[in-house]
């Protein structure tokens, strides 16, 4: 537990070593807030890496909004202003080039999706400048506003729990409401921890979609051993991880149409996503009911997948943006 003081500042450190100490609770909560996220935008999308150019878009869109505080300190930037801010702000525009370094996927395929996202209306051409901007359409306006308010949600959750292990309490509806009312603060701050994250992952996996499996098998099993075991760390949930009973938990695979069903993936892209993930030494396969579970050699676990070095990356890379929420919040109370 980090000893709080008065006036006191948490750091994105702070927020690192306390995950990393109580892992299984904390990262548990976390990467169901991030398979939430990632199944709403894959299934508006049909595709983590579409979803990934069209978020360096809005994050952007955001960073416009929130920088009309240059001009007006008090200019509204909630969730509640947002439909109005987007349509009243100059749309930033972003180049090919630029969307292939924010994500790391290759330049025809961003040229590719690019083409498609225009030819359904979600991006449209600056002739001017030979770039793109986002044009979210009225009709799209609900299935986007879902997203964002189930992921606010979800992350309430997930601040709640980090508040409660700092042994500080705050009811879940006064951090939606922090979240609403600065909205396109704290998004344009969480889109940009998703683009650096999806880009760690796009160089390494050269296929996002398979982070939704990945989520979907690992979460059942932190679940059990949150559960069952004394408080886990980083260090020794390595040793712990893949060497569940599966007798005992019973809940700890998957199937193919049990990841079809959670994150819309085709359940024949599913099947041929979860042997890829076999063939990394992630998952194994149960011949007999062909169902997936974690790994329980850790030499291949790790390899490719649930190294120290990625999990760490993760941690890291949204703690930062954690420390932002968690400040707020206390300088509020104070």
């Amino acid at each position: 537990m980090i000893p709080l003081r008065k006036n006191y500042t948490i750091s994105p450190d702070d927020v690192s070593k306390l995950i990393k100490t109580h892992y299984a609770s904390l990262m548990q909560a976390f990467y169901e807030s991030q398979s939430s996220f990632l199944c709403g935008v894959y299934r508006r999308y049909k595709s983590i890496e579409t979803a990934n150019i069209i978020l360096c878009f809005s994050r952007n869109v955001h960073l416009s909004i929130i920088r009309q505080r240059e001009k007006d300190l008090n200019f509204n930037v909630s969730r509640e202003n947002f439909w109005k801010n987007f349509n009243t702000i100059e749309k930033p525009t972003e180049k090919i080039t630029q969307v292939v370094k924010m994500t790391g996927i290759p330049k025809e395929t961003v040229r590719r999706k690019i083409k498609n996202l225009m030819s359904i209306g979600f991006l449209l051409k600056d002739k001017k400048n030979k770039g793109y901007y986002w044009d979210l359409q009225s009709k799209e306006k609900e299935a986007l506003f879902k997203i964002i308010d189930d992921e606010t949600k979800n992350l309430s959750v997930f601040i709640s729990k980090i508040m409660h292990s700092l042994n500080i309490k705050f009811e879940n509806k006064v951090i939606e409401s922090e979240l609403r009312s600065q909205f396109s603060f704290y998004w344009y701050h969480y889109l940009s921890c998703q683009l650096d994250w999806l880009k760690w992952w796009q160089l390494k996996l050269k296929d996002n979609d398979l982070l939704l499996i990945v989520l979907q098998a690992t979460l059942p099993t932190l679940k059990y051993i949150d559960q069952t075991m004394p408080v886990i760390n980083l260090d020794n949930v390595f040793k712990i991880i893949g060497q569940v009973n599966k007798d005992e938990c019973k809940n700890c695979s998957i199937s193919a149409t049990s990841v079809s069903e959670v994150t819309g993936i085709p359940r024949a892209t599913a099947i041929r996503k979860l042997e890829k993930l076999v063939s990394y030494g992630f998952l194994t396969r149960e011949e007999t009911t062909k169902r997936y579970s974690v790994n329980q050699s850790i030499d291949s676990r790790t390899k490719n997948i649930l190294s120290k070095e990625n999990v760490g990356f993760t941690i890291k890379t949204f703690s930062e943006y954690i420390a932002i929420i968690l400040n707020s919040l206390m300088h509020h109370k104070s």
